[in-house]
């Protein structure tokens, strides 16, 4: 799946993307690291500047 695009999505279907993509459960996170990204930051958190609209998915 490609992550949509700032220009034609808003926040829930970012979030939704970053949910599925990285299997992250947050805000219930409790550090799974299922994500697999450094030191266990909620795939949510990480990537909270895209989730806002305010850099694209790179």
């Amino acid at each position: 799946m490609l992550a949509p695009q700032i220009e034609y999505s808003d926040r829930e279907e970012r979030i939704e993307f970053i949910q599925e993509r990285f299997h992250c459960k947050a805000p219930s996170c409790g550090g799974c690291g299922s994500c697999n990204l450094p030191d266990g930051v909620p795939a949510a958190e990480y990537f909270a500047d895209y989730i806002d609209g305010k850099v694209e998915f790179v």
